[in-house]
């Protein structure tokens, strides 16, 4: 390996997760003892252990289910069509170019076939190479891949849960933590002594918010961007921020207070209310974030215990500031106690998805519909529907349609290669394809170069394991080390993952004992199949433009600045008129705007997921920034998200014809056009205040609401922008 890599193995060391690794070691190792203990083939359970505890990504357990259920099935499937396909040529190429290409578009429908699409590929093509294909053979295969994945599921479900966001909600707790502690610092922020102390707190707050964005964009998940948990641990950290700003506004407020420029004398005693207010509302959240509630986070919920009590003592602190309509300041004061309100709405919700592993719009159609709004409801979980988003991707527009036809047409071309070159073991060849093939032309060079690097030094290693194990008991400990290897540096250095890997794996599907000859045909097929993945990037629709993170970010923002516009002319053309003609003015305005919003989020999000998982380079000058540019862009698709949600919700419940809220709007969407001009030309940006864009008069409505959280919202992904094209210009 290069000594670059060699260089950098102890710094991987120092972050590899062992604790995984073994897990994975025990899922493997155990599938296997029971079938060498009953005399059956090893190789499928090791392989259906094996996968199914790599797709476990922790969090809660709905999630975890649904990726471990994605895999048994979608592997399943794989297996059983895989041995079947290998019976003659037409049907190899046909079904390998079908099944390719559906596993490589259903990315799109969620995270978990997101997440597990590859490694469905894989089952798949190991079953394609098998040296038997007959019905038979595909149905006791598929069983072992089963036994070994349910054994796996087991262990990672009840026996040893794992859970990789653990130290990025650790890190958003310290931040909460720190909040308080600025909190508490409130009342004596505007006096000599307590001023210090303040600005102290403040700057250690500041520090705890960068290290909770690193730690969430350093998180060793898979399709980080997609989970539940990475969005709304970005999204708490981000309401943190913006307590931050309230906390500074009300120390303002009280410093005038003070001077007696602008509050009336009895003012400053509003602060030590406001700070128990904001203290009690807090309090949950830190303790929340280390542990899982006793409640089941049900308290959070809207009809929770802890969100009544907050809008109550929100109510009783209200009435306590006064009538707002005799000082300007009290005004101010409202407003900047109504937004810490929504704020903790919001951090209360991402607390609760956290640990539910249900997205907080699911929750508010569920609120919609139990007060009467069935038809409100609806609109508002529309952008769910499955439906709704693979349409959105059925288009050469979509990156990736482009890469799905890509991938299924090289695999095709392996399968004829292998036919015709008579490659003994070439299901290698459509591997490598599968694994090293991105989206992206420059990640499927770099993954080729890492992958054929690390592949070249584990199958000497693979030669001389082979050659020397004489037994099935030595193959069964050697598949389980490496298991154990390979899954603790999977996401800490992608070379050294595929150096482990590569034994393990060759091993796992070693025809028959002592057969060294076959890690030299795993290492021809591995460069081959990097070198026809590397042309058919290069050759079928090349993406090195889409490279660009930002760019992929300026169409996000770009299209909901459409959905805004859309949204107006769709109040403007359907007001007063039948329920039949606004239904065809929703297909006709809202939908399409709707589903490119969901179709540049997706491709925004699948780039993201890539850039998060590359394994840092060792010796690279670039890592820091790359970190921060990885972490401003996962904040910005998940406030891109939670715009649109915002938006949808907004449309379906209207606005009763305000002339100030189509302003407003019609300003968030040039906001957001002058977001997407920055990030698509890589121009500086400064993010405009909040507050010019207020709108006081409507903010005890519940249109009102959601015009603020689409205020709030705004700000936060000008905010982003702006650190985006520092990085960019720095």
């Amino acid at each position: 390996m290069p000594i670059v890599q060699i260089t950098g193995f102890r710094s991987a060391l120092l972050r590899t997760h062992w604790g995984r690794g073994l897990r994975a070691g025990l899922a493997v190792g155990g599938a296997m003892l029971v079938c060498y203990l009953l005399g059956k083939p090893m190789g499928w359970a090791a392989l259906g252990g094996l996968q199914v505890i790599m797709a476990d990504n922790g969090g809660p357990y709905r999630s975890r289910l649904a990726n471990i259920v994605t895999v048994l099935l979608g592997g399943s499937i794989a297996v059983a069509l895989g041995v079947i396909a290998g019976v003659n040529l037409p049907v190899a190429v046909v079904v390998s170019l079908l099944f390719c290409f559906v596993a490589t578009l259903a990315r799109v429908l969620s995270q978990p076939l997101a997440s597990s699409s590859v490694t469905i590929l894989v089952a798949y093509i190991v079953a394609f190479g098998s040296s038997q294909h007959t019905f038979s053979y595909g149905l006791t295969s598929t069983g072992y891949f089963v036994f070994g994945g349910l054994w796996a599921s087991l262990l990672a479900l009840l026996l040893w849960p794992a859970d990789p966001f653990r130290p990025a909600r650790n890190a958003v707790a310290d931040v909460y933590f720190t909040l308080s502690e600025f909190i508490r610092a409130l009342p004596a922020a505007h006096t000599a002594e307590g001023q210090p102390h303040f600005h102290e707190v403040l700057a250690r707050l500041r520090l705890r918010i960068e290290e909770a964005q690193l730690a969430l964009a350093a998180t060793p998940a898979r399709m980080t961007s997609r989970t539940i948990r990475a969005r709304n641990l970005s999204v708490l950290n981000e309401s943190a921020d913006l307590l931050t700003a309230r906390i500074m506004r009300f120390a303002e407020l009280g410093s005038r207070s003070a001077d007696g420029n602008h509050l009336t004398a009895d003012a400053p005693l509003h602060l030590p209310e406001i700070t128990t207010w904001l203290l009690t509302s807090l309090a949950p959240i830190e303790s929340a974030l280390r542990q899982r509630p006793v409640d089941h986070e049900a308290a959070f919920a809207p009809e929770g215990s802890l969100s009544v009590e907050l809008h109550r003592t929100f109510a009783r602190l209200k009435t306590a500031v006064g009538d707002t309509s005799t000082s300007d300041s009290r005004t101010h004061l409202v407003s900047a106690l109504l937004d810490s309100l929504l704020i903790f709405e919001v951090t209360y919700e991402a607390v609760r998805a956290i640990w539910s592993g249900v997205e907080p719009r699911s929750r508010e159609a569920a609120r919609l519909r139990n007060s009467g709004l069935e038809d409100v409801a609806t609109k508002v979980s529309a952008p769910m529907l499955w439906t709704e988003t693979l349409r959105a991707n059925l288009t050469l527009r979509s990156i990736m349609f482009r890469h799905a036809l890509r991938l299924s047409t090289v695999v095709a071309i392996d399968v004829l290669l292998i036919h015709f070159t008579r490659i003994q073991h070439g299901y290698w060849l459509a591997m490598t394809s599968i694994i090293v093939l991105q989206p992206y032309a420059g990640e499927t060079v770099r993954r080729s170069g890492e992958r054929t690097i690390g592949t070249v030094a584990g199958a000497a290693v693979a030669s001389l394991l082979a050659a020397v194990i004489y037994g099935q008991a030595g193959l069964l400990v050697a598949i389980t080390v490496g298991s154990i290897l390979a899954v603790a540096f999977y996401a800490v250095d992608y070379a050294w993952y595929c150096f482990f890997l590569t034994p393990t794996v060759v091993l796992m599907t070693l025809p028959h004992l002592r057969d060294w000859h076959f890690a030299a045909v795993r290492l021809e097929m591995t460069g081959l199949g990097a070198l026809v993945s590397v042309l058919a990037m290069l050759l079928l629709w090349p993406e090195r433009e889409s490279l660009q993170l930002p760019s992929l970010l300026a169409r996000g923002a770009a299209a909901d600045a459409t959905y805004l516009r859309a949204m107006l002319n769709f109040w403007q053309k359907t007001d007063n008129d039948s329920v039949d003609a606004r239904i065809a003015a929703e297909r006709s305005l809202l939908a399409p705007a709707r589903r490119l919003c969901g179709l540049t989020v997706n491709d925004a999000e699948e780039t993201l997921d890539h850039a998060l998982l590359e394994h840092s380079i060792p010796l690279n000058p670039a890592k820091a920034r790359t970190e921060i540019l990885n972490r401003a862009a996962l904040t910005f698709t998940t406030y891109l998200r939670r715009l649109t949600q915002t938006i949808t919700t907004l449309a379906a419940i209207g606005y009763g014809g305000e002339e100030e809220t189509s302003r407003l709007i019609a300003r968030f969407a040039e906001r957001l056009d002058a977001v997407s001009r920055a990030l698509e030309q890589h121009e500086s940006f400064v993010a405009v205040e909040a507050a010019n864009d207020s709108a006081p008069t409507l903010q005890d409505s519940f249109s009102g609401q959601q015009l603020r959280r689409l205020e709030r919202q705004v700000s936060v992904l000008e905010r982003t922008a702006s650190e985006l094209a520092a990085i960019k210009l720095g």
